[in-house]
């Protein structure tokens, strides 16, 4: 089934994999910049700091998102498989999209700064 976004109880957001045990949401920072984010997977949490571009394509287009995550804090061991970590980010940040909403949003884009 993959990542959702979904409204909890206590009205905050979350962007969730049932099937894999992996749950994003925002921490501090919302909404200034960067924003922070924390990523368990599986019971591991991995925080994350990332600057949001938006780039409007007009009223009728909606806009493009581009995320760079700027720095990741996680156990060596989860760091260690950079590969499978940084494709979790992208794939939580696709489907988060714009404040957990994919509805406006043409394309989205992730990288990552070259120290991470």
């Amino acid at each position: 089934m993959g990542f959702v976004n979904e409204r909890l109880e206590n009205h905050e957001w979350q962007t969730i994999d049932r099937e894999r045990g992996i749950v994003l949401k925002g921490t501090g920072g919302m909404p200034q910049e960067p924003f922070d984010f924390n990523l368990n997977i599986a019971g591991e949490n991995v925080n994350f700091s990332a600057h949001r571009r938006v780039i409007s394509l007009g009223r009728e287009q909606g806009c493009d998102i581009e995320w760079q995550v700027l720095a990741i804090y996680a156990p060596s061991h989860v760091k260690q498989d950079k590969l499978r970590l940084h494709s979790l980010i992208t794939e939580a940040l696709d489907v988060f999209g714009f404040a957990t909403s994919r509805k406006n949003v043409k394309n989205l884009t992730v990288t990552f700064a070259p120290n991470v």
